[in-house]
């Protein structure tokens, strides 16, 4: 799996580079967990998210997305029970973008759509545990998800983007949190899964109309 998001990556950064119909941008945002040690709270002990992505653009429609993002994950006992978990977290993902509307940058164009994701995802962490005081070492751990979600986008001016996303992860194991949903001190804490979440704001750069200057030079010529 991880080899297929690399390979992925390769061949998009290889149109970014010669065919050039695409953008890059980045996002900022929070992020949250939820599982054993919070069921469903959104956003609850939430923390800053970072990333940075390329766009390969199909048409008004449709495009694929990969990029990177970091965060921290962390969380306390739901019920008191003093255990505490806090993730450094890293994800690569491959996304595939769908427009509800023929969204464009041209003047006649439809600059604003809301739109819907998903795709493939691979995340390497380093979770640390903290139970009744006291500390367990750093754990490292790596885990396929599956990113979906949903957002809507805006062309203030020609060839800038910008928008607002959430979205989730499906996580293919309970191991974000480290807990192995058994008992903790002879207490039983949950069995439940492991997600975490993305929200937030992104900006993004169209790469196309560096082309399209070079092919208006020539034409002058």
């Amino acid at each position: 799996m991880k080899k297929l998001i690399i390979v992925i990556l390769i061949i998009l950064s290889f149109g970014a580079t010669y065919a050039q119909s695409g953008d890059i941008g980045l996002f900022a945002g929070s992020s949250y967990y939820t599982g054993d040690l919070n069921p469903g709270t959104p956003f609850k002990n939430s923390s800053p998210a970072f990333g940075a992505f390329y766009r390969y653009i199909f048409n008004n429609r449709l495009a694929i997305r990969t990029g990177y993002t970091g965060t921290t994950l962390k969380s306390d006992d739901f019920q008191g029970r003093g255990i505490t978990f806090k993730t450094k977290l890293n994800e690569i993902s491959a996304q595939l973008e769908v427009n509800f509307t023929e969204f464009g940058i041209e003047p006649n164009e439809k600059r604003l759509s809301p739109y819907i994701f998903g795709g493939i995802g691979y995340t390497w962490f380093t979770a640390r545990k903290d139970s009744m005081g006291f500390a367990s070492d750093p754990i490292q751990h790596n885990i396929t998800s599956f990113p979906f979600g949903l957002g809507i986008k805006y062309t203030p001016v020609e060839n800038l983007s910008v928008g607002l996303e959430w979205g989730l992860r499906k996580n293919l194991g309970r191991q974000a949190d480290k807990i192995d949903n058994v008992y903790e001190p002879g207490i039983r804490i949950s069995s439940a899964n492991d997600w975490y979440a993305f929200a937030g704001f992104w900006i993004s750069f169209r790469l196309n109309f560096l082309k399209g200057e070079r092919c208006e030079e020539l034409n002058r010529h």
